[in-house]
């Protein structure tokens, strides 16, 4: 696995970064960077699987599901994926990089979302205000995940929902649904993702970081316990495509 800057090394018990304003900085430059080819690399780098995930997270939320945040929405993929899936009217798509916002527009779906530009540490959002919450593939990207699902409980409405669609660190003492990718998955991430970054995006670092991130980030069971430290209730976990994404949710108390 690439070798991740000392900028972006994290507690192993919290997930905090030890720098945040050097990582934060580090991560919205990278995006910023990336943007108009995240939705290419996306699809490229999953096989196409990441509309499948999505479409599962969208399957999980309340049919009654009115008011959406899509934490961390990038282009807003999983937002409209709820949309789609009727499980959603409107959607608040929170990005700290407007690049990434920027590849909202034109979307089919895209008149019920609303792009703001926002930290997810610090949300732009009245308290219970959404009745529920979906992030995808971005909560690993936060200096400060305790920070951030405090923040995704303030603005939840009581009994509200939370999924998030993530790549975990693999748990080699995990067993079932919280076990992490299998050996060559794992290999394949960290090696290949690099390489087709550099080739198709031109982008070298941005693709280093990413399944670098993966492996200094949390590990399923680490995140669930964190859901529930913070104050969220009824936990599930879903393991997709061997371990390469999982879901893990839960419901404010």
């Amino acid at each position: 696995m690439p070798d991740v800057p000392d900028i972006h090394r994290r507690d192993p018990g919290t997930g905090r970064v030890h720098d945040p304003e050097a990582h934060a900085a580090a991560v919205r430059g990278m995006f910023t960077r990336i943007s108009g080819v995240y939705d290419r690399m996306n699809h490229l780098l999953s096989l196409n699987l990441d509309h499948r995930w999505r479409r599962r997270v969208a399957a999980r939320l309340d049919p009654a599901t009115r008011d959406l945040l899509d934490l961390c929405a990038g282009t807003g993929d999983l937002g409209l994926a709820s949309v789609h899936a009727g499980r959603a009217e409107r959607v608040v798509a929170v990005d700290f990089v407007p690049a990434m916002l920027g590849g909202i527009a034109g979307k089919t779906g895209s008149a019920q979302v609303a792009p703001v530009a926002g930290d997810g540490l610090r949300l732009p959002l009245r308290d219970a205000s959404v009745d529920a919450a979906v992030a995808g593939f971005g909560v690993r990207n936060l200096a400060d995940p305790v920070a951030g699902m405090r923040e995704v409980r303030r603005v939840l409405r009581p009994g509200g929902q939370l999924i998030v669609l993530e790549f975990f660190r693999a748990d080699p003492a995990a067993h079932g649904a919280a076990r992490g990718p299998a050996g060559p998955v794992r290999w394949g991430l960290g090696t290949l993702i690099p390489a087709v970054g550099r080739l198709v995006a031109r982008d070298h670092d941005a693709y280093r970081y990413l399944p670098g991130s993966m492996d200094r980030f949390l590990s399923v069971r680490q995140f669930a316990d964190l859901l529930r430290d913070v104050g969220f209730e009824r936990i599930v976990t879903e393991r997709m495509t061997l371990g390469v994404a999982h879901l893990v949710g839960g419901r404010r108390r």
